[in-house]
Formats: structure tokens, C-alpha cells, sequence
């Protein structure tokens, strides 16, 4: 009966062997989405979705159609603004939480050297709090009347409009947790993660049912071995060694791509999200995009479009392939899912040795060497496939002009994060990463480090400074473990650290993104405005004055005052 119930038709035939966005018609692919997102009753398309529908989802499909029907399709946009105020609740299905473990000051700050530092690192402390959420109980109660997907235990937010769990954004809000001894609360977010993963297959994007067809980079496995390392919890791991293997199985299951270089064939991941329609919450923007592109079937953009932001990085000159070949362009020229990416397979082979280590440390030698073999496998097919001898680093590789994409990004180095490097490799190659390092003039600057030195517009381009993608690439550098990596770690860090602290006591808040050029501002470009918060931005701040807090000063002076 209900046109609803069908995909919206602004695609092609080809929707028909496209799965929909989510099984929730109501806040993914139906009629009701799109003339609700196109009238743009809300300056940001997400606001939309977040909404709790008042009623069941039959009643207000139902009710649409009626006004669809009365309107002979072309509903105003009063009428919808009304439909909305009647069949919708703005009210959060979220509620304060204060987490059990929280404390006050918690021992790590008496390892932080500079005074201003210490009140800087309290005050991320301070903020825990205040962005920490638990699910209603009327969640629970109605989930079918929700885009937010139930999750037992209380979390952190990111900030700003994400109310929701997110998934890399995770990582880092689970590292600023247990540097802080919130213990139970980092443990929490992961058993939420590991809660999504069975309710769907796979973790996805975020806790909101239009994320249901995209991943993000699976950082689960590393997200356990903080915790395993902080706690030594093998009750823990032995509950859940299996949900990391199911991870894994999916991206393997999924993701897969086979291409050749040097007369060779690879078999590594790209991200790769095939689904019908717009993203729901940039419906407005996608469909906007792919009307701009008539010789392109709709679903092609929004694939592109959807595997961009399951990599995170939404959007990059990073996944631009332009006629040339090269990244310039614009949204237009997005190919995400030619692109093999170096983070990806870093963060992939990351996960299979920590659950080699994982079984090594439950004692089962065989499921252990079976992980192992497969890590060391994707090891060395990084090496062989991403790292770029003329560059002397690693790149993303174009698999549809086969070549190395020879562009400075922040992800070059996360095969150094992820330790996913033979140390003989690197015994004989660090110093070559440190002089491209020096080359490539993306370390000089006072804000921070960019993610790229392309400027697009767009947010995950210059000069936009990602606190998540800084992590990734000083702690890269710290692992090369010369002397000279160490320092240039220590320097990059203060850098970092001081441009934040610089923002934060001009405006008491931490931001999602910052401005390379002026430390301390916050970024800009991409589809929304810049938020404030924000989870990860503290939680690096908070692992960088853990590790060289003894070292950090707030000046540049000869002596710090205690």
C-alpha cells in the first residue's frame, strides 16, 4: 500500500540491487524523507532525523500519505512544517549522566610539569561530565519510535550536534577516559560499540539507525588493547575476543579489493558503502550534489558520498580523482572507493595482532598464529603495495590510474601508529620518513598540523588541524624511535598543546577542528558549523600531556613555575 515504504524516486534502476540506506523507512529512504529534507525545514538536515516520532512508524507513514494524497504530491512547506510540529518530539532522547568513576583530580596531573598545563588538563578533566549521556528510559521503552539506537550503558558525547555515540571518535574519548581513571566508563563505551556490532553485523558510523549500511575505521581492537593495558582485565578480553574476530570477518567479508601493481596482485581494503539514496542526515546536500552530475547514476554519488564519511575523513581533496588524475577538484571529483587507503590497512592490520596478542594471552596457540600469519601478511602487503621508495613514505594508492597518490596527509604516517611496520623496515628506513617529514613543509606551522596542504574548502583539507589525525601522526613519529623522532614528537606536541590551551582560555571551550594558521581558532569548511566539545579534541590533549607532560611547558622559558 504505501508509496513510503518504497525508495524515493530520484534514483536510478539501479537503486532495485541496492540495499536502503536503514530498515527505518521513515528516517532513510521514503517519500516522507525527501520532501521533509528538500523543503529544508531545518538549516542542518541531521536536525531532522534526530527527531522522535510521536507516534508508531505505520501511523505516521499513514498520516503522510494522507497529506501527500490531499496535496496531489506537492505538499507546502507550511504543511510540512506542520506535519513535522505534529507528528514529531524535539524532545532529546538522551538525559545527564554522571559517570560513577569520575574524579576530580585524578593522580595523572601530578605528572604534568607546567602549572597552566596542569589547570589546562583539569579542566578537560572538568568536561567529562558534561557531555556524558545515558538513553532515556522511554527509548527502551518505544525504540521503534527513534533513529537513536538503545544502548545499555552511559557514554560520552562528542559534542555540538553529535548526541550520539560515534564510532573512531571513540578511540580517543576512551584514551582521555582512561588516562583520567574512568575506568568503567571507557569499558561501557566499548561494550556499547560491541552491542551495535552484533545488533547490525558490523559497528556502525554512529549510534543512529541512517548510520546502519557505513562502518568507521575499525578501531575496536585498539580500543580493547588500551583498556587491556590500563587494567589488565582478561575476564574482559576472554568475553569478547570473539566479537573482535566477527569485526574482522566483516571488513573481510566486505571490503575486500583485489588490484595490481608492479605486475603483482594485493588484496587489501578500501571503504565501500553501497546503499540507495542520499545520506539522511545531508539529504538536502547529497541530492543536491547528484543533480549536478546527470550523466552519473544517483546511487554511484551517494556511494562515493557514503564511503567518504565511513572513512571519516568527509570530505577530501584525499578522495578527489580528477581527469588528470590528480586530487584537485571538488565533491564532484569523489572516488573514495578507488582509493586504497593507508589508515585503513594500518588500523586492519593493527586489529588482527592484537587479537593474535589476545589469544596468545588466553592461551589458544593456534587461533593466535592464525591471526598472527594474517597480520604479518598485511604487513607486508602495506609495504609492497603503499610504501613509495621515491617519497621514502607511505601513500594511498589510485587503483583506477594505478599509481601512489604522492600528496602530504596526516594518514601517511598511520602505518607508524599502528605498529604496522617490520622492524627491520624500519630500522632502515625511519630516518627517510623524518627527511620527507622535513620536506614536505606540512610540520611548520603554529596552529598545528594539518591534515593535508590542499585548500578545498573542504573541512578534512588545509588548513583545517584534526585533533584525531594529530594524534595519529606524532605518535607515528614517536615510533620510529630515533632520537630525533622523539624530539620532533615532543616539539609537534607542544605545538599542539599550546595552540589549544590558547583557544581554551580565550574561550573556556575545545573544538572539534582548529585552524593550522592561527593556534587556537577553530577550523572550518565541510556542511555544518564548527562544534564545540568535543570528545576526541580532549581526549588528545589529555594523551599528549600524559605522555610528555613532563617535558611540555606553556611558555618558552628557561624554567617552569610549580
Amino acid at each position: 500500500m504505501m508509496l513510503f515504504l518504497l525508495l524515493v524516486a530520484l534514483t536510478s534502476a539501479a537503486a532495485d540491487d541496492l540495499p536502503p540506506t536503514c530498515s527505518r523507512p521513515v528516517y532513510c529512504n521514503s517519500t516522507l524523507l525527501h520532501h521533509i529534507q528538500m523543503a529544508r525545514l531545518y538549516p542542518d538536515s541531521k536536525t531532522f532525523v534526530d527527531l522522535q516520532m510521536r507516534n508508531d512508524e505505520n501511523t505516521t507513514l499513514a498520516a503522510f500519505e494522507e497529506l501527500f494524497d490531499r496535496t496531489n504530491g506537492s505538499p507546502s512547506k507550511e504543511e510540512l512544517r506542520k506535519f513535522v510540529a505534529d507528528y514529531f518530539d524535539e524532545t532529546s532522547e538522551l538525559e545527564e549522566w554522571t559517570p560513577n568513576d569520575y574524579k576530580e583530580n585524578p593522580p595523572f596531573l601530578n605528572n604534568i610539569r607546567d602549572e597552566r598545563f596542569r589547570e589546562f588538563a583539569k579542566g578537560l578533566n572538568d568536561i567529562w561530565p558534561t557531555i556524558a549521556r545515558r538513553v532515556k528510559p522511554s527509548v527502551l521503552e518505544k525504540p521503534d519510535q527513534f533513529s537513536l539506537v538503545p544502548l545499555t550503558h552511559g557514554f560520552i558525547v562528542p559534542g555540538g550536534r553529535f548526541k550520539e555515540i560515534y564510532y573512531w571518535d571513540a578511540y580517543w574519548i576512551i584514551e582521555g577516559l582512561l588516562i583520567t581513571d574512568m575506568h568503567e566508563t571507557a569499558k561501557g563505551m566499548i561494550e556499547n560499540l560491541i552491542e551495535l556490532l552484533h545488533k547490525f553485523g558490523h559497528i556502525p558510523n554512529g549510534s543512529r539507525w541512517y548510520y546502519q549500511e557505513r562502518s568507521q575505521p575499525p578501531l575496536l581492537a585498539a580500543m580493547m588493547e588500551r583498556y587491556y593495558e590500563k587494567t589488565k582485565d582478561i575476564k574482559f578480553i576472554k568475553k569478547y575476543i570473539s566479537s573482535l574476530e566477527k569485526e574482522i570477518n566483516y571488513w573481510l567479508d566486505t571490503q575486500l579489493i583485489a588490484f595490481n601493481k608492479d605486475d603483482r596482485v594485493f588484496t587489501l581494503l578500501r571503504y565501500y558503502t553501497p546503499s540507495a539514496g542520499p545520506r539522511p542526515e545531508s539529504y538536502y546536500e547529497d541530492y543536491d550534489l547528484a543533480q549536478k552530475l546527470p550523466n552519473k547514476d544517483p546511487n554511484d554519488v551517494y556511494t562515493e558520498l557514503k564511503s567518504a564519511a565511513e572513512s571519516g575523513w568527509d570530505f577530501s581533496s584525499r578522495w578527489f580523482i580528477s581527469e588528470n588524475g590528480d586530487n584537485s577538484g571538488n565533491l564532484t571529483n569523489l572516488n573514495t572507493t578507488n582509493v586504497i587507503p593507508v589508515d585503513l590497512n594500518a588500523i586492519f592490520a593493527g586489529a588482527l595482532q592484537t587479537t593474535a596478542n589476545f589469544h596468545a594471552i588466553l592461551n589458544n596457540p593456534r587461533k593466535a598464529a592464525h591471526w598472527g600469519y594474517m597480520a604479518e601478511q598485511w604487513r607486508s602487503s602495506i609495504e609492497h603495495a603503499l610504501w613509495d621508495e621515491e617519497d621514502g613514505i607511505w601513500h594511498d594508492y589510485d587503483i583506477v590510474n594505478n599509481k601512489p597518490r604522492r600528496y602530504f596527509y596526516t594518514s601517511n604516517l598511520a602505518p607508524l601508529w599502528m605498529n604496522a611496520v617490520d622492524q627491520r623496515f624500519l630500522a632502515k628506513h625511519g630516518a627517510r620518513v623524518l627527511e620527507y617529514l622535513h620536506k614536505s613543509e606540512g610540520i611548520e606551522f603554529p596552529g598545528g598540523v594539518p591534515v593535508s596542504l590542499a585548500n578545498t574548502g573542504e573541512q578534512w583539507d588545509f588548513p583545517n588541524a584534526w585533533p584525531p589525525e594529530v594524534s595519529i601522526f606524532i605518535n607515528g613519529i614517536q615510533n620510529i624511535g630515533s632520537e630525533e623522532s622523539s624530539a620532533l614528537a615532543t616539539k609537534l606536541a607542544q605545538v599542539w598543546v599550546r595552540a589549544c590551551y590558547k583557544g581554551f582560555s580565550e574561550t573556556k571551550q575545545m573544538f572539534e577542528k582548529y585552524d593550522a594558521l592561527n593556534p587556537g581558532k577553530f577550523g572550518g569548511g565541510g556542511e555544518y558549523t564548527v562544534q564545540a566539545g568535543f570528545g576526541w579534541s580532549n581526549g588528545v590533549i589529555l594523551e599528549f600531556l600524559d605522555m610528555y607532560g613532563d617535558k611540555l611547558t606553556s611558555e618558552d622559558t628557561s624554567e617552569v613555575t610549580e
